[in-house]
């Protein structure tokens, strides 16, 4: 009976020969291994940093998009997203960048209080990838920690310039505008990111519960005093037609008697009823025949 480990004549045959193809492919697996560690693909619109571990250094040399070398095990490669990104504060869980609402709430010139639901695009720019790893960190980090709080200071900076109104109505772009031009100040004093298309877009103004029903009373009792003037002036308009339909009247009642007499005399009547209200005593006898 043969032992387990022994060799049997069998495995040396097969050893001897498939062996080399074996090692072969044993090589050729760790050769390509190898190489795969050696290269990283950074995708379009996108910039690499790499990171030696060893001397806790950056690479003033910034990957670009494409198939790159590195130096596998020792360095580290660190991927930004250079192309346009959005990041949005809203009451709306889905559209907000964080979990759960998160508009910006900020007091007023009038001592009020507005949520400001902000979108603000922004860009790293071109080989600033490394300048941002060495100084702040990864982009989702800086998302958080830096543009947040940046976009944040603006809409308040802006928000306590005007009244609840004027945000809600006709200082609204006025409003957006100045929260853009401070983001933008504060990206270029820093050199890390920078605005990139409309900027920034105020998605939505929203007012306390307190001071929306105060609006929704004010409202109500303006269009109760519209609908009262409204029925005044209707009064009015009634009367004076009614007026000017009696002073018709009462100055065409001589013209009216007139056209009557007119008419009876063409008429060989000798009785005539007349209305009572016409006035009239009318003598339709012929005084020749008296």
């Amino acid at each position: 009976m043969t032992e387990p480990w022994e060799v049997t004549p069998e495995s040396r045959e097969f050893v001897s020969k498939h062996g080399v193809s074996v090692l072969w492919a044993i090589g050729l697996a760790a050769a390509f291994l190898l190489l795969f560690s050696c290269v990283v693909f950074i995708p379009a619109g996108h910039e690499g940093v790499l990171f030696n571990k060893l001397s806790g250094k950056v690479s003033t040399i910034t990957l670009k998009q494409g198939w790159q070398l590195r130096v596998p095990l020792i360095t580290s490669v660190i991927v930004y997203d250079c192309r346009r990104k959005a990041y949005t504060m809203s009451m709306n869980p889905n559209d907000s960048q964080s979990a759960g609402a998160d508009t910006n709430w900020s007091p007023t010139a009038d001592g009020n209080a507005v949520g400001l639901d902000v979108t603000a695009w922004y860009r790293i720019p071109i080989d600033t990838a490394g300048k941002v790893y060495l100084k702040l960190g990864t982009q989702e980090w800086c998302e958080e920690q830096v543009i947040r709080p940046i976009i944040r200071n603006a809409v308040r900076l802006s928000v306590a310039k005007y009244t609840a109104p004027e945000i809600y109505g006709i200082k609204r772009t006025e409003v957006q505008d100045k929260i853009k031009e401070l983001i933008a100040k504060s990206f270029t004093d820093d050199g890390f990111f920078v605005l990139d298309g409309d900027g920034v877009f105020l998605r939505d103004v929203h007012l306390t519960a307190s001071y929306q029903r105060s609006i929704e009373e004010k409202v109500a009792a303006q269009q109760a005093i519209q609908r009262k003037q409204f029925e005044v002036e209707q009064a009015k308009q009634e009367a004076m037609a009614i007026k000017i339909k009696n002073d018709a009247l009462s100055a065409a009642k001589s013209y009216l008697q007139l056209r009557t007499i007119e008419m009876l005399e063409k008429k060989d009547f000798k009785v005539m009823v007349v209305p009572q209200s016409q006035g009239l005593i009318l003598n339709l006898q012929d005084d020749g025949r008296k």
